[in-house]
């Protein structure tokens, strides 16, 4: 049992701890932490007898791969190329680096297998315990190997590796690897002949940080522009390989092209010399050229030093295996636990390098080297892992996966960006300390983001039962008083009808010429005759116990987003909104009868009955009940109207979506007066901008906090025509604060 338990703990990446609380609370013992690290240094040195072996089977088959005469990859002819690739155990800083432990990984590029892998440990607890006084050092398979410090544990480990691929008949000649350390000079020291091939990506990053420190300096620099240029820079290390001349060329007149001089541009990539008439740049901000002297200038001084190095980018490795390698090794040796005093970080990084040579299935060799049945559970879930490994790997190399991958990512950091510049400034380091009191308020001030349309999900028969229902109400405003509400079942003649006081006991002349409904006192009237009455609250409630014999319940009304909207209303302004959950949304009936009688002048209730429901009585015209009854019976002359009603739903949560507009563009419309009577946006766009919660303010700061580019983020599905809109706010807040 015990020893089950230690290779799932340097399997899974947890520690004593983590054992032994996972077995309390199975109420299983826990295992003594000396009993433990006993067992774990019989597991472990299996395992590194498994990944050392793995090691070497795949040196051979990197021999053969870099044997001419049958090798799959002829290119490795001259010698073998490998990706070199080191890590440490403590996140560093960036300013400092004090890990006390590191590894560095070597995968060859034709079996993308690691070759040889080290781990260097500047400290070990025995021997600490020793020189404290505590007693005698036992006898202990001390891994302290190194003394200097954590930067110099790359070069140490890496030289280390070369040198033992050399001794088992490898003969690597090219190295793939960053361009951020020493590493690869003192390794040359050592093995003369090898050379160096950069890695792809960490060119790419190198180029994007230069671009990053020059945005902090030219605000004109946005994050769309400097990912164009990295994709520019990206195209051309593609497109030139082997052509020193050729990636020279291109980085020169990269700069000059975005800012509109295509003096120096090739016709094979410059759109512009193929046709200047309707050219536009794709991926820069509204398609326009930059502007800018001094941003091009410092532009110019970025690019021109990664041109006059075009010879290092005509060959460009990767070492994402070595990237990957090192998520293992993370996993199982977590950064956040110190293994380092021990053995155990060695048999953790063994267990990583036998997981990337082996797959899952090497679990399986530890418990038969250690004579343990590896039991049928085991067996099946290391094969589906790996089966899960070998199809996500072939799926990831298809172009199809990497246009997705570049979508989401895009997506990703679309949607962080414009996160960001609505929260507004959350996290800056002393931003207490250097801004003045009115610069913090408007530094985390909030600008409303979009909120997502809620799915129109089809309802069934069985998830929703029709009622059709009908309000009079005092006024067309959304926070209009209901004075009627009638509803009947679809299927039976069950029907519901109550009269309500309004809150402010006072019902609009127009409005009781239209009903006949009129309130005297505490007496309310239809057609003048007395009818029993009660409070908005108390009628909702009765109406939502009513159709709770129906529930869960569709309301179909004619013209439901009407009163759909008082309705939901209604709810919220008496706190009542939990009682909603019995309704699964609303239909308009109007949309049923357009499709069964097209090319109507009319589609009031009245002129449907007048053209066909001879058979039915005669409308009254907003009287709640009569209008009920009809409805309902139109609506069954209709063949199949119920899964018509039902597939074009919409829901509750939408219908509160709709009010929370209605009541923003009353809130905010109003301050966008200038910006109409300027004709700096229509009275449509604005509606529409207030409508989402925006104020004027609240489109200043977007301006303020991220210029042409955040405008166009934010106003993006909200209105039309976002570029020429942003440019023409840009220049408004300009000229105003100017």
């Amino acid at each position: 049992m015990i020893i089950f338990d230690i290779i799932a703990m340097l399997h899974a990446g947890i520690g004593e701890q983590q054992v032994n609380n996972i077995l309390a609370e199975l109420n299983l013992p826990s295992i003594h932490h000396k009993t433990l690290k006993e067992r774990e240094r019989e597991i472990g040195c299996v395992m590194e007898d498994i990944a050392e072996n793995s090691c070497n089977a795949a040196i051979q088959a990197e021999i053969i791969c870099s044997n001419s005469g049958g090798a799959p990859d002829l290119s490795c002819s001259e010698g073998a190329e490998v990706s070199c690739d080191g890590g440490w155990q403590k996140r560093g800083t960036g300013r400092n680096y004090n890990s006390l432990s590191g590894h560095v990984t070597v995968v060859g590029k034709s079996t993308k297998k690691c070759l040889s892998y080290g781990v260097a440990c500047k400290s070990c607890r025995k021997c600490q315990y020793r020189k404290r006084g505590r007693g005698l050092c036992k006898s202990h398979s001390c891994r302290k190997n190194w003394s200097g410090s954590a930067k110099g544990m790359e070069p140490f480990l890496t030289v280390k590796c070369i040198k033992s691929l050399k001794e088992k008949g490898l003969d690597v000649r090219k190295l793939i690897m960053g361009d951020d350390s020493t590493t690869f000079l003192r390794t040359k020291k050592a093995v003369p002949n090898i050379t160096k091939s950069s890695d792809k990506n960490h060119v790419v990053r190198n180029l994007s940080n230069a671009l990053y420190k020059v945005k902090e300096t030219h605000g004109g620099l946005s994050v769309k522009t400097i990912k164009y240029f990295k994709k520019c820079f990206a195209y051309t290390i593609q497109q030139n390989k082997n052509d020193v001349e050729g990636i020279r060329k291109s980085l020169y007149a990269t700069v000059p092209h975005a800012f509109g001089d295509h003096s120096q541009c090739n016709s094979s990539w410059c759109g512009f010399l193929k046709d200047p008439s309707t050219y536009k740049h794709k991926s820069l901000p509204s398609g326009k050229d930059l502007v800018g002297e001094k941003l091009r200038e410092a532009l110019q001084d970025v690019f021109q030093k990664h041109a006059e190095k075009a010879e290092k980018y005509t060959d460009l490795g990767s070492s994402n295996a070595n990237e990957n390698l090192n998520q293992m090794i993370a996993k199982k040796a977590p950064k956040a636990q110190h293994y380092s005093g021990s053995e155990s970080l060695s048999y953790r990084v063994a267990a990583a390098v036998a997981q990337k040579n082996e797959g899952h299935k090497y679990i399986l060799q530890v418990n038969s080297a250690c004579n343990l049945s590896p039991g049928k559970q085991t067996e099946k879930r290391q094969n589906l892992l790996d089966e899960k490994r070998s199809t996500k790997h072939h799926f990831q190399g298809t172009y199809k996966a990497k246009i997705e991958r570049l979508r989401l990512r895009e997506q990703r950091q679309t949607s962080e960006t414009t996160m960001e510049l609505c929260e507004g400034t959350t996290y800056a380091t002393d931003i207490e300390l250097s801004a003045t009191n009115d610069e913090l308020e408007d530094l985390i001030t909030e600008i409303p983001m979009s909120e997502r349309k809620p799915k129109i999900s089809p309802l069934s028969s069985e998830t929703s039962n029709i009622i059709v229902a009908d309000l009079e109400t005092t006024g067309l405003a959304t926070d209009s008083s209901i004075i009627q509400i009638a509803a009947s079942s679809y299927c039976t003649d069950d029907t519901f009808s109550s009269f309500i006081r309004p809150q402010n006991g006072y019902i609009p002349k127009t409005v009781s010429k239209l009903t006949g409904i009129e309130v005297h006192g505490l007496t309310m009237f239809s057609d003048m005759v007395p009818v029993r009455s009660m409070g908005e609250k108390e009628a909702l409630l009765k109406f939502v116990e009513w159709m709770k014999k129906y529930d869960p319940v569709l309301i179909v009304a004619h013209n439901a987003c009407f009163d759909s909207r008082i309705l939901i209303s209604a709810f919220n302004r008496h706190g009542i909104t939990d009682h909603l959950k019995s309704i699964v949304g609303f239909s308009d009936s109007i949309k049923i009868f357009k499709k069964a009688f097209p090319s109507q002048s009319s589609y009031k209730l009245q002129h449907l009955v007048q053209q066909f429901g001879a058979d039915l009585p005669p409308v009254q015209a907003h009287n709640a009940v009569n209008d009920v009854l009809v409805l309902r019976h139109m609506l069954l002359k209709i063949s199949s109207a119920s899964d018509s009603l039902r597939q074009s739903a919409f829901s509750v949560e939408y219908v509160t979506l709709q009010i929370k507009k209605v009541q923003n563009k009353q809130k905010h419309l109003d301050g966008y007066d200038q910006l109409i009577s300027q004709n700096v946006l229509t009275k449509t766009q604005c509606s529409s901008l207030a409508s989402h919660g925006l104020s004027v303010k609240h489109v200043q700061l977007t301006f303020n906090r991220a210029g042409v580019d955040g405008l166009k983020d934010v106003l993006k599905g909200k209105i039309k025509k976002i570029s020429i809109a942003a440019e023409k706010l840009a220049r408004h807040f300009s000229q105003a604060t100017s």
